[in-house]
């Protein structure tokens, strides 16, 4: 069973990523006074705001779980994002606004957040095992399509990390360095998130996953819409991120509905 303080945890993750989101996705254009750094251009500020809300829908989906197992899911996808921005703020520490609240929470949350997760798994080990409910296998294509997906956001999510200046090639609006590997740390999580969901097979752990993917796809294509002329210029890059973030969305609603579709069986 899910624990207590995992739980709390969860709720408390999602509290912060709907607030970010909020602060990023709705107020894209005015991060040099409501957020923790500026984020130029705007759309970068619109897309980690997305990223936000997806992870909100992860958090929110897993805390509201009886079962570890189908809360699991959430494990690798947020360690992994939680660590990068960890390690994306340190090398650029400078670029924070210290002289406000926002640099400062931003810092403090991020050094808190492994140790804190760390702390609330170890509870969750020490949780009685409950046995898991029978699998409901993916379909194979969704499978194919979700291993792709995960290879090409986690390429670009390590090539953005690693070296930031790679994004004049690999991605169709500008990025500074310290968004550059803002925005890797999430695709490499995402990138995680579909590799598991294809490894794991079972649509009944993964529901909050499509969930999630589905919201980021769509807010994606939304940002976009918002911001059209962010990819002037971009070429065949604009094309292939429209088109991807398209592909994501369809696939998290493929996921979605075949949670649906299972939960309504087991009922």
């Amino acid at each position: 069973m899910l624990t207590r303080e995992l739980r709390a945890l969860l709720w408390l993750f999602a509290a912060l990523a709907l607030a970010a989101g909020v602060l990023l996705y709705l107020l894209s254009g005015n991060t040099d006074d409501t957020f923790s750094w500026t984020i130029k251009p705007s759309v970068t500020a619109a897309f980690l705001g997305g990223a936000y809300w997806a992870a909100f829908v992860l958090f929110a989906w897993s805390a509201r779980q009886s079962l570890w197992v189908r809360a699991r899911p959430f494990v690798l996808p947020v360690s992994l994002i939680a660590v990068l921005l960890l390690a994306a703020t340190l090398l650029h520490d400078d670029k924070f606004h210290k002289d406000s609240l926002f640099g400062w929470f931003w810092i403090v949350a991020y050094i808190a957040v492994p140790p804190a997760l760390v702390l609330a798994l170890w509870s969750q080990h020490r949780a009685p095992d409950v046995p898991a409910p029978p699998r409901a296998p993916l379909a194979t294509a969704l499978r194919g399509v979700l291993v792709f997906e995960a290879l090409v956001l986690a390429g670009i999510g390590i090539s953005l990390f690693a070296a930031p200046d790679t994004a004049e090639s690999v991605w169709p609006w500008p990025l500074t360095p310290l968004t550059a590997r803002a925005t890797g740390a999430f695709l490499i999580g995402f990138g995680a998130a579909a590799l598991q969901a294809a490894w794991e097979n079972d649509i009944g752990r993964l529901a909050g996953s499509a969930y999630a993917y589905a919201t980021l796809g769509l807010l994606e294509l939304v940002a976009v819409l918002r911001y059209p002329d962010a990819l002037d210029g971009s070429g065949a890059r604009g094309v292939a991120y429209v088109a991807f973030a398209a592909l994501v969305l369809i696939t998290g609603l493929a996921g979605s509905a075949l949670a649906r579709r299972a939960r309504l069986q087991r009922a």
